[in-house]
């Protein structure tokens, strides 16, 4: 959605509907990368373009560790961990700090971002606090987030193809109808989300990604035990 409420956690807990964690993710990057550019470019004018370098300055280097690591964590502890982590983003934990957060704050968040991105696909959640907190209007916000989400999602496919191997090429055919699947998502929001409020699909949202978490986090508990 525009409105940045959860988006790209909804997609990912879609796709581990029908793929195992393993391809689930690398695939999420593709579906996000093409859905944040062309939120950033709507709005490019507004993208503040310092915290935008601040948070991909180190998130290609943590992502490729992650990669690394990647092969190497079983498929059901994956399952466990997307699905605590789709579970909590729900959960009415909200900050209010008054200020807004300093650069190196924007950089210690992107390398978080790109280690912890490697392993649960959407860490919008995480960063959406963050970016909210900016002295700027909602398209400043939604730009500059999509901005940086963009720079998250190309280091995840450069380290997942790099440092865990996973090949895209043999999986074109579904990262082309993945990436035409975002074109046409949001093509679509651009005008239902000026018929639908945000605090509507936020609860609309969070209900699917609870009950799309819990389903998750019982397949993997129950692969492991």
């Amino acid at each position: 959605s525009l409105t940045g409420l959860g988006g790209g956690s909804l997609i990912l807990a879609g796709l581990l509907l029908i793929y195992p964690p393993q391809l689930a993710i690398p695939l999420h990057s593709f579906t996000q990368i093409t859905a944040n550019s062309l939120r950033a470019l709507i709005h490019h004018r507004k993208v503040n373009w310092k915290v935008v370098l601040a948070y991909g300055s180190l998130m290609l280097p943590f992502a490729w560790v992650g990669a690394l690591l990647f092969d190497h964590v079983n498929p059901d502890w994956l399952k466990v961990l997307v699905g605590l982590f789709l579970i909590s983003s729900v959960l009415p934990l909200r900050l209010h700090p008054k200020t807004a957060p300093r650069l190196r704050t924007f950089t210690v968040l992107g390398a978080v971002s790109g280690f912890l991105g490697i392993f649960v696909g959407a860490v919008g959640p995480m960063v959406t606090p963050f970016f909210n907190r900016l002295k700027l209007d909602r398209d400043g916000v939604l730009s500059t987030k999509s901005a940086g989400q963009m720079l998250l999602q190309l280091s995840k496919i450069i380290a997942f193809f790099g440092g865990a191997g996973v090949d895209f090429v043999a999986l074109k055919g579904h990262v082309g109808v993945l990436m035409l699947g975002s074109v046409l998502g949001v093509s679509l929001s651009l005008p239902l989300g000026k018929k639908i409020s945000d605090q509507k699909m936020n609860l609309v949202v969070n209900a699917l990604l609870a009950i799309i978490g819990v389903k998750i986090l019982i397949e993997g508990i129950g692969g492991l035990w």
